[in-house]
């Protein structure tokens, strides 16, 4: 059997770990929210400019929301993972009894099941978000290709009968007819 001592500063090590994770996942929660906030009001603010496939920018915040979920549940597989080798130190170092302190497993517990419906709850919130803003750009824009969208016609300074097939500015024929 290992040394009590070995065993005890493995354990501190993996609890300082799995705080340091814990700490992480925090962190990338609240960059995921705020950077997809900030995305959402820039669009939002800037929608008026959007022209053609520009309307897809509408899907970066739910791109954002699935990546972090994707990160969160890399770091919470991890996290079990520490809790694991938690666990069977603690019943090395203190056996079967329920002495052991075992804190962290339960923290983890809560954590995980209010982490996985949170995140379930923002990709909801940016799936209905990025739709209504795209369905709302494809009113005001139709087509994906559509050019004119969002710009003001009165700055042409040529009259529309320059623009019909077979005349130029210049009054040559440039279409044969």
């Amino acid at each position: 059997m290992t040394e009590p001592t070995l065993l005890k500063d493995e354990y501190a090590a993996l609890h300082n770990e799995a705080n340091a994770c814990m700490a992480e996942l925090a962190l990338l929660e609240r960059g995921c929210i705020f950077s997809a906030a900030i995305v959402f009001a820039w669009v939002a603010t800037n929608s008026q400019s959007l022209v053609g496939f520009s309307g897809l920018v509408w899907a970066v915040p739910l791109a954002i929301a699935v990546l972090g979920s994707l990160k969160a549940l890399a770091i919470g597989r991890h996290i079990s993972a520490v809790g694991r080798s938690l666990k069977e130190i603690e019943t090395q170092l203190y056996g079967n009894v329920d002495r052991s302190p075992r804190q962290f497993a339960r923290r983890w517990r809560a954590r995980r099941w209010a982490s996985a419906a949170a995140w379930l709850l923002f990709i909801g919130i940016t799936v209905a978000g990025g739709a209504l803003g795209y369905l709302q750009f494809r009113t005001e824009c139709p087509g994906p290709l559509v050019n004119a969208c969002g710009k003001d016609d009165s700055d042409d300074d040529q009259d529309e009968s320059s623009f019909k097939p077979g005349s130029h500015s210049s009054g040559t024929r440039w279409l044969a007819g």
